[in-house]
């Protein structure tokens, strides 16, 4: 009975101790089996970490190349600065001695009954070639914006230039032929408003004539230091109202120092009050009269600016450069020289 016990305890031993080694095998195997694991990821991390070292030393690369291009750009662009503010510059000293050379041929003043028998001569010329070009210019429009691009070219430079030159508040009608035997412009008295052009066989004067028939009911300021005038005329034919404003305005003296200060100081009063007076006639005329056309300002340019502030905006207000002398002239006269046109021989 103990020799049995002691064999089964011998056998039970035996198998404890093959599990335990066969438990230790199992175990080495995992642990190499790990190791590999281990030892292929960092190969894959190497070979990234090589990859990574390779994009980075081409993008280094790539960036020494970008600053390099970049400097050349820079050298590049601060060259071509250069060259065109010297061709600007040449470009402004031709303009400004073009300029200076371009005049124009001639101008007169037309009074209604010469710009009317002018506009007559105009719609008489024929080209059977169809060379006669009517544009008809707004303020602030240029002959480049109204007419086609292959007309344009067609017009002398020169004459582009002189027209350019013109800005007159009211707009200018342009009549050229092809063949310059026409070149000229018209500034009417009132406003041309729509842009319009032909290139036919005759001038379309229609337009001019549309203006210069309509009756306007129009309000006249003449001003200068000390003597101003103003007049409404319900038709653009005869004054209704005149009125002539005088006050004292001290002459202008060369004197320095603080003499003329004072001097300069008491004649800005003096002037002050004047307009102080006009604006009061000003505004009793706007009350009698609700329904205003345009407001013709003429005279003095600062006292024109300092009374279009005081204006109502729904005005249309035009200036009309003029030497009129209000103390010389008549409210016929001043009337004749507002409503006459400006022609310009280009």
């Amino acid at each position: 009975m103990s020799d049995k016990k002691t064999k089964k305890e011998a056998t039970e031993v035996t198998k404890k101790g093959l599990s335990i080694f066969l438990g230790k095998i199992s175990g080495k195997e995992q642990l190499e089996l790990e190791i590999d694991r281990l030892n292929s990821h960092v190969i894959t991390l190497e070979l990234d970490l090589q990859s990574s070292r390779n994009q980075l030393e081409k993008k280094e690369v790539l960036a020494k190349q970008a600053v390099s291009d970049r400097q050349e750009a820079e050298i590049l662009l601060n060259q071509e600065r250069i060259r065109t503010r010297t061709l600007s510059h040449e470009l402004e000293t031709i303009r400004a001695e073009s300029q200076g050379k371009l005049k124009f041929r001639g101008t007169d003043t037309l009074s209604l009954q010469a710009i009317q028998t002018y506009l007559s001569k105009l719609k008489s010329f024929h080209d059977p070639a169809g060379g006669l070009l009517t544009a008809y210019l707004p303020q602030g429009t240029r002959l480049s914006g109204v007419i086609s691009e292959k007309v344009f070219e067609r017009v002398e430079e020169e004459t582009r230039t002189l027209l350019d030159r013109l800005e007159p508040d009211t707009g200018l009608a342009f009549f050229y032929d092809i063949h310059r035997m026409v070149c000229e412009a018209i500034v009417p008295p009132f406003p041309i408003t729509s842009p319009a052009w032909q290139l036919g066989h005759s001038f379309d004067v229609s337009l001019l004539e549309e203006i210069l028939s309509k009756d306007y009911r129009m309000l006249v300021l003449v001003l200068h230091a000390g003597e101003s005038f103003i007049g409404f005329a319900p038709d653009a034919q005869v004054f209704d109202t005149e009125e002539l404003i005088r006050s004292s305005v001290k002459e202008k003296h060369s004197k320095g120092g603080f003499s003329q200060r004072r001097f300069e100081r008491l004649r800005e009063e003096d002037i002050a009050h004047h307009m102080d007076k006009v604006l009061e006639a000003l505004y009793r005329i706007l009350e009698e009269n609700k329904l205003i056309d345009c407001v013709i300002l003429s005279g003095d340019f600062q006292l024109i600016g300092e009374i279009r502030k005081r204006l109502p905006f729904n005005l249309e207000i035009i200036e009309k450069p003029s030497d009129i002398r209000v103390e010389k002239a008549s409210g016929e006269e001043i009337l004749r020289t507002v409503l006459s046109s400006r022609r310009y021989l280009l």
